[in-house]
């Protein structure tokens, strides 16, 4: 039995705009409805923005900008963006992006940015918004999910959350931070972890970082770290571990 899919309208748009977002496509014949149903159909919207912004607004006394803008043009993306005015403050700034791609090889969720203040930090909101993320990603159907681990503790908190370090130049980086930091019995655990992998696959772009991240020495390595990481959604395992990851299970 089919599952009829979600359909976006301008009642939605104008609900979405009533939040106070902006939608921006300049030179754009397409509009927002006919674009989402001709490339994401199955997102709803709405509900994805007002959980977005019921969790962020609360974050910041600061001016909140949101913009949502796509392009028509292949690949066609769709950003949703959510910043306040002093979004690049690493301690009390607030902002998120989120890229939807489709192109030949499929659909593409890319984690662009997320940082929120420091008061708010560990307290599950960054489970949550995976969560919000997750089910629309299921709905319009995305292949893979796109990270870059680069502000503060994202490289730990990535790697618990299942993605794989798709580059060995960045891994072998981390491996070599690992030792200088580590004492030997503990790096050795460390190393055979890129050994035994790599071996396997010398050229492979699926390192489970994730098994660095329950040595408890590696975490403060991690949480500084640079790594560009991956989970591929039509993979059984990766899915229902990640699933795991953002509802708390594991």
């Amino acid at each position: 039995m089919s599952v009829t899919k979600h359909i976006v309208d301008e009642v939605e748009c104008k609900a979405c705009e009533a939040l106070g977002y902006v939608i921006y496509a300049p030179r754009i014949k397409l509009t927002l409805p006919d674009f989402i149903k001709s490339h994401f159909p199955g997102l709803e919207l709405l509900k994805f923005l007002k959980e977005i912004d019921d969790m962020l607004k609360k974050m910041s006394t600061k001016k909140l900008t949101k913009i949502i803008s796509y392009n028509e043009t292949n690949p066609f993306e769709l950003v949703i963006q959510y910043f306040s005015e002093d979004s690049d403050d690493p301690d009390d700034g607030l902002a998120l992006s989120r890229t939807l791609i489709k192109d030949v090889s499929g659909k593409i969720a890319i984690h662009d940015f997320f940082r929120i203040p420091g008061p708010f930090r560990k307290g599950g909101h960054g489970r949550a918004i995976l969560s919000y993320g997750l089910q629309q990603y299921l709905n319009i159907g995305v292949d893979l999910i796109k990270v870059h681990a680069a502000l503060a503790d994202g490289g730990f908190v990535w790697a618990r959350a299942h993605f794989v370090a798709v580059d060995k130049k960045e891994v072998s980086l981390i491996l070599a931070s690992a030792k200088l930091s580590l004492q030997k019995d503990v790096f050795s655990k460390v190393k055979q972890i890129f050994d035994s992998y790599y071996s396997a696959e010398p050229q492979g772009r699926a390192f489970p970082i994730n098994k660095w991240s329950h040595i408890p020495e590696m975490e403060s390595i991690l949480r500084s770290s640079h790594w560009h990481g991956e989970i591929d959604l039509n993979n059984p395992e990766l899915l229902t571990k990640f699933k795991n990851y953002v509802t708390g299970q594991k």
